[in-house]
């Protein structure tokens, strides 16, 4: 509507104190002939109104950012003089007369003013205060101005004339030092944003002032005016304290809390605005403060608007059990509660990232001023457990407006869930470094637990992202509908790694299905699915983490359950297999085997005696039952004095990891379970203690394998068997590994069943029983590759006087069983390499020894030599002695290469040798040693041979106490090479190579005399 022109307009200037206003008369016309002068009505039947103008009451000014160092020189601040305000009131139909003086003008309680009755732009006959930068403010009807009439002096110094904003008192009176309100009604856009910036006392970044309309009018629920501490109009400018304060409004736009203003004289003094918002991603809520103050320049002497903004956190302590839309009972996230421990951050730059590339409305990351980064936050999180975890983070503010709203396609806060609720920036070229979070192994609970340490596992990184409520929900000014999850923590499986030997971190995301549902329906208690990699996670690709065995005697050596991870179970602890096997474990409480432990690799599949592949002697078995394979790991905290149980938020006292396994076995190749009426078993018990307390870390491992058969050779067509009653082993962190072999029996199969008569012998000697009077032992060797075990079956000598003597003739038989990824063998031999027979007739003498290696598979190994020696020793009257011996002899070696060991090569080794010996003694005081050895030799490896001869000649001489040696030796290569051998570092050094191999050290006198020859030598010289 427009406004119609006034009937008559007047000045009303008073330079002594400055009084200037233009007075406009509706309805109303002066009669200056009148006694005394008045205003009179033109239309009695209209209403009458007077308008009172004031020139303009508020200087714009540019606003500079605190540490800005491009500030304006003196006189070069941008400045704008706003529009003229003016107060509008209705002459009520009581009022008769009007006097047309000063004094009758400024009477103004006397008439009603006329205020804008809701948001809008006001009317020229409506009061419109442009007081501060853009807005529109209306006082309330029923207030009123208090202002002197007259001129007002003190001490001969005439006041300013101002007129205040007051309340009414009971006469219809102004009542000074009153607290009246006003309301935005309507506000005045920047010409553009550059234009917004530069006057942003309430233009900062981020904020739309046209929000203070809203607040501040019917219809919004939460509306309140603003309250008045002073507002004066004058013709030097207004001066004002305004102060505004808001609960949090469910409207979308709304989210100040706080305005406060201050102005002297129409410059600005002080502005502050606070706005409600949370914490991105945790949900605490926060303010977002923006304060402008006039501030003076020291050095150019210029009073400056400076800006600064600065983010306040209310509430450290974010508590998410029960918290409003919280998604899955809280599981998607392992803490139920986040505390910031430094809550007063820096202020905050000009322009912080915001949480949208371009739009810093939608929110933005808390960032240093000095810096120009992100603040770094101390967190302190605690679990469901109790656990607290310790980390850093940065984190954001977010409006509450933005927050509150249900992320519906569309809204603001959809596309913050959706820029920050994926793997997007997780993975790849270029990883958001906010959204990993490093806990540095740190110890985090990842769902409830029965037993404390369960389910928690060392973590170094865990990444979030934001989620929304699973259904759409009204606003909560109490809590954002946005919440943070972990997408994935990248985490050490400590029970693995104390059993596998150290592995790289896994990944680890949540079960869809225990998000859903935690355990019900899961009889599994499948919380977390474990993929080797985040691209993995992001893809959903089914790529488990493959486990091996580094170091057999953490397990016992016998049993290596070498395993795919593909998930964890509360009650199991790793949960072997693909997706579908943990699917399986997770639907029905199951594992299969063959998917349980079968890799990709075939190698690194669980190898039971270093060769059979445990997948495939073990039964399926239900998940939960006491035939389940279970390795986990339990922390142990100090009791609650008051209630005796462990306090989990306590630092703790140590952790036990755990390997627990027995199973019933099946047949499946070279291993028979079924031996009479009896079936295998398998027991694996592992236990590493470590106490933080007392600084000790302590394994033991215990197993057996009972009642049991190897068949050798090959599984279709067997040689030979191998019957243990049980098998016991353990390893102990101070006594090393131990091992218990229970051979029962050996059984002759196929082409060897004619030598039967001899089962009963060996396999009684296992028993330890004598047979006919002969003697025979059984042997155990162990080492940390391997175990040995058999029996020797000593043969009797054979004397024919002086001109035949066989001795040291015995057979042995027995298994080996090795520890890493080879086969089980059995081991057959007459005589041994160190222990070899000896045959002499007359002079000439002679021996050897031959072993045979077999395996399911093969034979791995044949190795033997024979060598034929004459010697002759002389003595002359005890005055010289003398002793020469020849021998010769030839060593042959084949040993099959290692199937699995793509590297390793078959060998064959053929060997001819010479070896003469001298030595003279001249009556115990000089002494002369010679020594000659020759050899000739083939070595094929693989694909590679070659034939070598070596020669050494060393001659020794010893007086008394003095030796002196000289040695000439050469290797010649006649044929060939191979690659992994030098000049000087043949491998397969067999016998009569003993002199090739010594070590090139000086011989010592203790090397030359025996503890007796020198007791004898010291007691011919005693007194």
């Amino acid at each position: 509507m427009s406004t119609p022109a006034p009937a008559a307009s007047v000045r009303l200037v008073r330079p002594q104190d400055m009084l200037v206003i233009d007075f406009d008369f509706y309805n109303l016309r002066p009669d200056p002939a009148a006694d005394p002068p008045r205003l009179h009505r033109v239309d009695p039947a209209q209403r009458c109104f007077v308008v009172a103008r004031f020139e303009s009451q508020h200087v714009t000014e540019q606003t500079v950012y605190e540490g800005e160092p491009n500030r304006p020189v003196p006189g070069a601040a941008a400045a704008r003089a706003v529009g003229p305000s003016r107060i509008a009131f209705v002459v009520p139909e009581t009022v008769k007369t009007i006097p047309y003086s000063e004094a009758g003008l400024l009477r103004w309680w006397q008439w009603v003013m006329r205020v804008v009755p809701a948001a809008g732009r006001p009317g020229g006959l409506e009061t419109d205060l442009l007081v501060v930068d853009w807005l529109h403010l209306t006082p309330e009807r029923f207030a009123t101005w208090d202002h002197a009439e007259t001129p007002v002096e003190h001490d001969g110094r005439t006041e300013l004339w101002h007129t205040r904003l007051a309340l009414r008192g009971p006469t219809g009176r102004p009542v000074p030092q009153s607290r009246p309100t006003v309301r935005v009604v309507a506000s005045d856009a920047p010409a553009d944003e550059q234009e917004a910036r530069l006057f942003g006392a309430l233009n900062p970044e981020g904020f739309d002032h046209r929000q203070l309309i809203t607040l501040t009018n019917p219809p919004e629920q939460e509306a309140a005016p603003v309250d008045v501490g002073l507002l004066a109009l004058s013709a030097a400018g207004a001066t004002l304290d305004l102060d505004g304060r808001w609960e949090p409004s469910e409207t979308s736009g709304l989210n100040l809390k706080h305005w406060e203003h201050h102005a002297w004289l129409g410059r600005d003094n002080k502005v502050v605005l606070e706005q409600y918002g949370f914490l991105v991603p945790y949900g605490h809520r926060a303010l977002l403060f923006t304060e402008t103050r006039r501030t003076f320049d020291e050095t150019t002497g210029v009073a400056h608007l400076e800006q600064r903004r600065f983010v306040r956190i209310t509430e450290p302590v974010k508590e998410y059990s029960g918290a409003y839309g919280l998604p899955y009972g809280g599981r998607s996230f392992p803490f139920s509660r986040i505390a910031v421990e430094n809550p007063v951050p820096p202020d905050l730059p000009q322009h912080p990232e915001p949480l949208l590339p371009g739009r810093p409305d939608t929110g933005i990351w808390i960032q240093s001023i000095a810096t120009g980064t992100d603040v770094v936050f101390a967190m302190r999180a605690t679990a469901a457990t109790g656990r607290e975890v310790c980390f850093r983070a940065s984190l954001g503010f977010v409006p509450l407006d933005v927050a509150i709203q249900s992320p519906e396609p569309g809204t603001v806060l959809r596309e913050l869930i959706d820029a920050y609720g994926g793997f997007d920036r997780l993975a790849g070229i270029a990883p958001d470094p906010r959204r990993a979070l490093d806990l540095g192994g740190q110890e985090l609970p990842y769902s409830a637990e029965a037993v404390p340490g369960t389910a928690s596992h060392p973590t170094q990184r865990l990444f979030w992202g934001l989620q929304g409520p699973l259904e759409p929900l009204d606003p909560n000014t109490r809590s954002p509908l946005f919440f943070p999850r972990m997408l994935a923590a990248e985490a050490r499986l400590a029970a693995m790694d104390t059993f596998y030997g150290p592995g790289g971190p896994v990944l680890l995301g949540y079960d869809e299905r225990y998000l859903r549902s935690e355990f019900t329906g899961n009889p599994g208690e499948v919380y977390v699915r474990v993929r080797d990699s985040l691209e993995a996670l992001a893809s959903g690709e089914d790529k488990p983490v493959e486990r091996v065995v580094l170091n057999s005697t953490t397990v016992g050596g016998i049993a290596m359950p070498n395993i795919e991870v593909g998930g964890l179970s509360r009650v199991l602890g790793a949960a072997g297999g693909n997706k579908q096997s943990v699917d399986r474990l997770q639907d029905e409480g199951k594992i299969v085997p063959k998917e349980y432990f079968d890799l990709k690799n075939q190698l690194n599949r669980a190898v039971l005696f270093g060769a059979t592949f445990l997948a495939d002697v073990l039964p399926d078995n239900e998940a939960g039952s006491e035939e389940s394979l279970r390795i986990k790991k339990e922390t142990t905290y100090p009791e609650n004095p008051e209630t005796g149980i462990p306090d989990t938020r306590r630092p703790p006292n140590g952790h036990r990891m755990t390997i627990d396994f027995t199973t019933p076995l099946v047949d499946f190749g070279p291993f028979r379970a079924v031996v009479g009426n009896n079936r295998a078993r398998l027991t694996l018990k592992v236990l590493n203690e470590v106490s933080y307390v007392e600084g000790t870390n302590t394994n033991k491992v215990t197993g057996k394998i009972s009642l049991f058969e190897l068949k050798l050779v090959d599984p279709a067509f067997p040689f030979v068997g191998v019957v243990f009653k049980d098998f016991e082993f353990s390893f102990d962190h101070d006594g090393g590994p131990s091992f218990k072999p229970g051979v029962s029996a050996v059984r002759f199969y196929g082409p060897l069943s004619f030598v039967g008569v001899l089962e009963g012998y060996i396999s009684n000697a296992f028993n330890g029983v004598s047979i006919l009077g002969l003697k025979l032992k059984t042997y155990q060797e162990i080492t940390y590759q391997e175990v040995r075990v058999g029996v020797t079956f000593g043969l009797p000598d054979i004397k024919m006087g002086p001109v035949l003597r066989v001795t040291n003739c015995f057979l042995t038989a027995g298994v080996i069983v090795p520890f890493q990824r080879k086969p089980v063998r059995a081991a057959f031999g007459f005589a041994r390499e160190d222990e070899k027979f000896n045959v002499t007739v007359y002079g000439f003498g002679g021996g050897g020894f031959l072993t045979v290696e077999v395996s399911e598979r093969r034979v791995e190994k044949i190795e033997g030599a024979i060598e034929a020696t004459y010697t002759l020793a002389f003595d002359f009257a005890e005055i010289a002695s003398g002793l020469a011996r020849i021998a010769i002899g030839i060593y042959f070696k084949l040993e099959r290469a290692d199937q699995d060991d793509e590297d390793a090569k078959d060998e064959v080794v053929l060997r001819g040798y010479v070896r003469a010996t001298g030595r003279v003694s001249v009556l115990g005081l000089i002494s002369v040693t010679a020594e000659f050895y020759a050899d000739l030799q083939y070595r094929q490896l693989g694909d590679q041979s070659a034939v070598t001869a070596h020669a050494r000649l060393t001659v020794s001489i010893d007086i008394l106490f003095f030796h002196e040696s000289v040695a000439l030796e050469f290797f010649y290569n006649l044929d060939g090479s191979i690659s992994d051998e030098s000049v000087r570092g043949l491998s397969g050094a067999g016998p009569g190579r003993a002199l090739a191999a010594a070590d090139e050290q000086p011989t010592a006198f203790a090397d030359l005399m025996s503890r007796t020859d020198w007791e004898q030598y010291c007691a011919s010289f005693a007194p």
